[in-house]
């Protein structure tokens, strides 16, 4: 029976209501919370979280439209239902079924996803969602549309650093986002006052948000609420948080006894008055839509139609064990364009300046979001000046904040499947962001490649600000926090493409390839690199084999993720081969030429190019031909990506060895001191990978 419901406020109409549809659906979602929660007790599957007492989410996905976004907290069954319909799904992923519309039966159940009808894939990290969901926010409100998007979690999530993110987001830059707190007293066993002090409310009004306390065990209250606050968010006039009190009738998860932390008179009090299926039905009764015979019947036919569902479900197949590795990460397919262009000298900033106007051209959806970039000189380090000047409202300043930074990019590029950029000033401000970072590239995989995350990731990395390079630039100045070489941090996390750049041409082409990738992409920019010349000898002469990769062609260009480049420097077979990336690139070109000058000879030098996932083809290959190696990295040797490369090669090439591979590092220390001597002595260089040279050469 459709009805129309008057909201609260006079002004306002709500769009007619099928309140029997309604209540169907919030039945529907405790019948089959009831069911799987005895097929859980019967071992027919090892984890079940409930929705029960959550149901009045139906209410609120009722009030929204359908190109209206939604990023669904684990309780929200009620809501699933209501958008998609879909009895089905819910079944087919407590079973593990390859037919689970969310994961394809990969991931847990409760983690409501599907791109069809606009809902983000959820997690298990409470409020994990939430940042990404602001990046969806702020892709529908520059591409102007009427859109918006619910984002809700539980009274544990609003303490999170993941939902002040997107209260700080939605604030600053008026998203069309509604924040709903489900807050049912507790988060796990601890109670829910132990997360905010004061009013939730007057916390977010304080942030800039419009803000209400909603009744969330009466279905009608939460619709009227919701169709006023969907219009003040249609209308421009910004962001809401709904703080919707509700109560949990059932334990935290299959994993908890509700008696052990809940006494019982506050569990029968909770089910007596704040269950809002129990509510909703009395009131449909109360005012003649149902007889207190339709209470029952209802309850009945719909649990004669799960079971029906469910031995459908009990039919289709389950996942095998050979799909494990299956969409773990997307690596582009090179299509193979020679540049075109003219070839000027560049350095590799100005390689970046150009590929991000590239970008910019291409695609007017492109945007450069971080700290600092919008303004006139680029960001501090002037990475973005040309995008400032060319096309100003896509370099974008962002507040300080790392994690918002991630989440408004990633959750922008999973809004229509293109890649933007996050600027991250210096590659050791990443670690606010981690888990952000680490949920991002765990998406696709997460999902069974239904969801994407592309994304580029852009961090000055490594030592200084412009300098040492060995064979020219000053030391010093770099610091704590702003040194690190990053790439140990980024490689160990499966999902994410790492590159790391030596040059201006590679820097350019790859930049460009990445922002055609399907998965994250961090691209690390040695900070030693952005003005450098090409590597010199100790004479000062230029290494004429790299000369060449100064020469920046004009226009659009791309080069091959996961391919890494063979430089030979001498005359005849390389008896030594050098594994490096980024500034250790230049170290070991500038070795190497001083050595086939001293000693003759040659040797050669492997530039990876991308790390991870890197060219173990062209290393092997390399180490084969000649059978001594040295692993040059900028990173401390902590467990470093340098040391996965090490073992990587005794692994795997052990019979094509001459000796023990070398291994050259930083020192095992904080990186990196001030002053330039300690500096200095803290990084490898060229004279340290000569003098390894020669030892490999005499043992």
């Amino acid at each position: 029976m459709t009805v129309n419901i008057r909201a609260t406020e006079a002004a306002t109409l709500a769009q007619p209501l099928d309140v029997i549809a309604l209540y169907r659906t919030m039945v529907t979602a405790r019948v089959m919370n009831d069911l799987l929660k005895i097929r859980k007790t019967q071992g027919h599957f090892p984890f079940y979280i409930g929705c029960a007492g959550h149901e009045s989410m139906a209410a609120v996905a009722a009030a929204l439209g359908e190109d209206d976004w939604l990023a669904l907290y684990y309780r929200d069954l009620a809501a699933w239902l209501q958008r998609t319909g879909d009895r089905y799904g819910p079944l087919r992923e407590a079973y593990s079924r390859v037919t689970g519309p969310m994961a394809a039966g990969r991931n847990m159940p409760s983690h409501y996803s599907s791109p069809q009808y606009h809902i983000l894939p959820g997690f298990s990290e409470v409020a994990g969602l939430v940042p990404f969901a602001g990046g969806v926010g702020f892709a529908l409100k520059q591409q102007q549309s009427k859109a918006l998007i619910l984002c809700s979690t539980g009274d544990g999530g609003a303490a999170t650093n993941d939902f002040h993110v997107l209260l700080r987001m939605s604030a600053v830059h008026q998203l069309p986002v509604l924040m709903v707190i489900e807050d049912n007293g507790w988060a796990i066993t601890t109670p829910s006052t132990t997360q905010w002090a004061g009013s939730l409310v007057d916390w977010a009004k304080g942030g800039g948000i419009y803000a209400e306390e909603v009744d969330g065990t009466d279905a009608i209250a939460t619709y009227e609420a919701t169709c006023r606050f969907v219009q003040h968010i249609r209308s421009g006039q910004g962001p809401v948080l709904m703080h919707l009190r509700q109560g949990l009738l059932d334990p935290h998860s299959s994993s908890t006894d509700i008696k052990t932390y809940r006494k019982k008179e506050e569990i029968q009090l909770t089910a007596a008055t704040k269950d809002p299926v129990k509510n909703f039905g009395l009131w449909l009764v109360e005012r003649g839509y149902l007889q207190e015979a339709d209470i029952d019947r209802t309850r009945k036919e719909i649990r004669a139609e799960l079971e029906r569902i469910e031995r459908e479900v009990l039919q289709e197949p389950g996942p095998t064990g050979d799909r494990v590795l299956d969409h773990v990460v997307y690596v582009p397919e090179w299509r193979e364009n020679h540049p075109r262009g003219a070839k000027r000298q560049l350095t590799m900033l100005g390689a970046i300046n150009e590929a991000l106007v590239e970008l910019a051209q291409r695609d007017p959806d492109f945007f450069v979001y971080g700290q600092d970039v919008g303004s006139p000189k680029g960001g501090v380090f002037g990475a973005t000046s040309m995008l400032v000047s060319q096309f100003p409202e896509r370099a974008i300043s962002s507040p300080l904040n790392e994690q918002l930074i991630i989440g408004l990019v990633a959750g922008s590029g999973m809004h229509d499947g293109k890649a933007r950029c996050a600027e991250i000033q210096f590659v050791d401000y990443h670690q606010s962001a981690a888990q952000t970072i680490r949920l991002a590239a765990r998406i696709s995989y997460q999902t069974y490649g239904i969801w994407k995350v592309p994304m580029v990731i852009r961090a000055k990395s490594g030592s200084g600000g412009g300098g040492p390079i060995s064979s020219s630039g000053s030391a010093g100045g770099g610091a704590f926090g702003h040194s690190n070489a990053g790439e140990q941090w980024f490689t160990s996390i499966p999902g994410m493409i790492t590159i790391c750049p030596a040059t201006p041409f590679d820097a350019k082409g790859l930049l460009l390839e990445a922002a055609r990738a399907q998965s994250p992409v961090t691209f690390l920019e040695r900070g030693r690199l952005y003005r450098s010349e090409p590597p010199k000898d100790n004479t000062g002469r230029i290494v004429a084999e790299m000369a060449e990769y100064w020469q920046v062609p004009d226009g659009y260009y791309t080069l091959p993720i996961g391919k890494a480049r063979r430089i030979h420097i001498g005359q005849g077979k390389a008896d030594v081969a050098i594994i490096a990336w980024g500034t250790m690139v230049l170290e070991a070109c500038s070795a190497a030429t001083n050595m086939a000058k001293k000693d003759g000879g040659a040797i050669e030098v492997v530039d990876l190019r991308t790390l991870a996932p890197f060219d173990e083809e062209t290393v092997a290959a390399a180490v084969k031909e000649a059978n001594r190696v040295i692993v040059v990295t900028e990173e401390a040797d902590l467990n470093s990506f340098g040391r996965h490369i090490h073992s990587w090669i005794v692994e795997h090439c052990f019979y094509d060895l001459d000796g023990v591979p070398a291994f050259i590092s930083a020192v095992r220390a904080p990186a990196a001191p001030y002053n330039a001597p300690e500096e200095t002595a803290f990084y490898p260089g060229a004279s340290a990978i000569e003098e390894k040279i020669e030892q490999l050469r005499i043992d």
